[in-house]
């Protein structure tokens, strides 16, 4: 974060050589006003990052990898790039933001005890990825780590340029039916 550069732009006033107070006043308000611009999150990719038009076997293996190596869909950790930044994630309950459903996710379940497997191969078009998944969801709550088990298809259209605009979860149960398989 930018913050951090406050007390180094103090320390580089003291380190440099005498100058007139009018010049050392000037750098350090100059960086200090470095000090209230937020650089964008770590995880944000530049719109010069974006992998566009992949053909539709990379793009799967990279959601496969998003799978297999990071569980994305209990990590919230994701190939950005593939994505467009106004992108939806929709599962059964609701409708989220790119950056809303990383953090949502990460905060949501306990990625040591939570597990997702690919059912299937993972079939990519020009127009849309699409898998079925198998997973067991263990919840991040403070006193108990309720789990449940849950399959389903993930569907992510792509738009003109082949990034990912629409994440759709669709459950093979419903909401209540989910929750009734809970166990600890």
């Amino acid at each position: 974060m930018a913050i951090a550069l406050l007390p180094l732009s103090g320390a580089l006033a003291l380190l440099l050589p005498s100058a007139p107070a009018h010049d050392r006043r000037q750098f350090l308000m100059a960086a200090s006003s470095l000090a209230v611009v937020r650089a964008p999150p770590a995880s944000a990719a530049h719109a010069d990052e974006k992998q566009r038009n992949l053909p539709p076997a990379t793009l799967a293996q990279i959601v496969t990898e998003d799978i297999t190596q990071r569980q994305f869909l209990v990590s919230g950790r994701l190939t950005r790039s593939i994505y467009d930044e106004s992108c939806t994630f929709q599962d059964e309950i609701d409708t989220y933001t790119l950056d809303k459903w990383m953090v949502g996710t990460q905060k949501l379940f306990d990625e040591s005890k939570s597990h997702v497997d690919i059912v299937g191969q993972v079939e990519a078009t020009e127009s849309e990825v699409r898998f079925r998944f198998d997973e067991i969801l263990c919840f991040n709550l403070p006193l108990i780590k309720p789990k449940i088990p849950l399959t389903g298809t993930l569907v992510l259209t792509r738009g003109e340029d082949g990034l990912i605009t629409k994440y759709r979860e669709i459950w093979d149960i419903s909401v209540v039916e989910s929750l009734k398989r809970a166990y600890l």
